[in-house]
């Protein structure tokens, strides 16, 4: 079997801890990190990095939910523009972050390729290349002819295509882990098994974090707590419209050479593995699970919703009765700890369209097996946009979050820009759209692409 093969590592088998046994908690560090996946442990590595003494706490284990569940894509092609810059910065980075690191990640420098299948989207591509081209330069447009050259194996038309050979891809677990393992390395303690109750405060700044097992005194906290920031976010008067998407995601077995960039076209996602499988999804296709938590910010998504509400599946099921279980017999100041290790079950029917469509567009035929299908909760904010920002109301807390499903690609500029912030630096301009403010602002603009 191959070394990066996800059968002996997929989300829901049994995750082994960076460290067996829960580790004492620290009275004091100079940062506290909330937050076991990509962005959170970049983040510690980087701290610990610039001399700090580093804590990070996760309920679970590390990349044990969407940094160990996503598609694995690391790109720049058609970003936000807002976000684009910080997407550049995090390829760089990833070219040589397995020497960095000293473990391998997986990286690959494959490109990235999407497909137009209308003359529409192919102008949409267009008008992104022009939009952008100032900023980049990499992203280039193929012709028909020329989108048939460099994958062979489609055999369904196309009208041209969007192609970066500069972006690549790595292996999700993998790569958040050998972040951990370095953030270890470099002095900074990892406790699984810890959710965070609370971020505290005084005097108009941070002063630690109280988890399930104990309180640690800081004066830096990085909120990089994924689907839960919102929750230890609103005690502190920091709004957050955030809500979660469901997605899909099947792991196939080896088979030919289908398409060596990562590839979205036809409404699929596909990236083809070192090992010859792939990792196939629905692409712009979710399924929101309906709780009594839906009605939160619901004026901040309606409007995408409604603009692309072929893209959404709703569900009444089994996380609605989790979600009221908790209500009726969790503290509402311990919710951001509940749920260890959620049921989040695969969406069978889109796994198996999802196949479908891969031999069609492929022309696969029979040979396409599907080795596991899993799921994944996307945490999203309104204009798909990310948080990154120290906000001036409260000194000394981070907030890193809202990655909208492309936080994996950044995760490794992210942390570096962390860093600066708890060391006092000034922000770097790139970060001004991506601040907290937006959203009582009102200045936040419509999602660049469907959530």
């Amino acid at each position: 079997m191959s070394l990066l093969s996800l059968t002996a590592h997929v989300p829901d088998d049994v995750l082994a801890q960076l460290a067996p046994g829960r580790a004492a908690l620290p009275d004091r560090v100079d940062a506290v990190v909330v937050g076991g996946g990509i962005v959170g442990c970049a983040s510690a590595y980087y701290l610990a990095r610039a001399g700090l003494s580093v804590a990070l706490v996760e309920r679970d284990a590390v990349s044990s939910q969407q940094s160990g569940r996503n598609w694995g894509f690391v790109r720049t092609q058609y970003r936000d523009p807002l976000e684009l810059p910080l997407a550049i910065e995090a390829l760089t980075i990833w070219s040589d972050l397995e020497t960095e690191l000293g473990e391998r990640v997986g990286w690959r420098r494959t490109g990235c390729v999407f497909v137009a299948e209308t003359e529409a989207e192919n102008d949409t591509f267009e008008r992104w290349v022009e939009k952008t081209r100032s900023v980049s330069g990499q992203a280039r447009m193929l012709s028909s002819r020329q989108t048939k050259a460099l994958m062979p194996a489609l055999s369904k038309p196309a009208k041209g295509a969007l192609f970066t050979e500069t972006d690549g891809q790595a292996e999700p677990a993998m790569a958040t882990t050998a972040f951990a393992r370095a953030a270890i390395r470099a002095g900074a303690q990892i406790v699984e098994n810890c959710g965070a109750f609370a971020v505290e405060r005084a005097a108009g700044g941070v002063t630690g974090v109280l988890t399930e097992h104990g309180r640690i005194a800081s004066n830096i906290v990085v909120c990089a707590a994924g689907a839960q920031s919102h929750r230890l976010l609103a005690p502190l008067g920091l709004g957050l419209p955030q809500q979660t998407v469901r997605s899909t995601v099947s792991l196939t077995a080896p088979l030919p050479p289908l398409s060596d960039p990562c590839f979205c076209g036809y409404g699929i996602g596909l990236r083809q593995r070192a090992d010859g499988s792939c990792i196939i999804a629905a692409d712009s296709c979710s399924d929101i699970d309906i709780t009594l938590d839906s009605m939160r910010a619901m004026r901040f998504f309606l409007p995408e919703f409604m603009r692309h509400r072929s893209g959404f599946s709703l569900r009444l099921g089994r996380p609605f009765l989790d979600d009221l279980h908790q209500r009726l017999v969790v503290p509402p100041s311990e919710r951001a700890a509940a749920g260890r290790r959620p049921w989040i079950p695969a969406n069978r029917d889109r796994a198996d369209r999802t196949r479908e469509a891969v031999q069609d567009i492929f022309g696969t035929d029979d040979r396409l097996t599907i080795v596991k299908s899993w799921a994944g909760l996307i945490d999203v904010l309104p204009d798909a946009l990310p948080v990154l920002d120290a906000p001036d109301a409260l000194s000394g807390l981070i907030v890193a979050t809202g990655f909208s499903g492309h936080g994996f690609g950044l995760g490794p500029a992210v942390g570096r820009h962390v860093a600066r912030l708890a060391k006092g630096e000034k922000p770097d301009a790139i970060l001004t759209p991506l601040r907290l403010e937006r959203f009582t602002r009102g200045t936040y603009a419509r999602a660049h692409a469907p959530l």
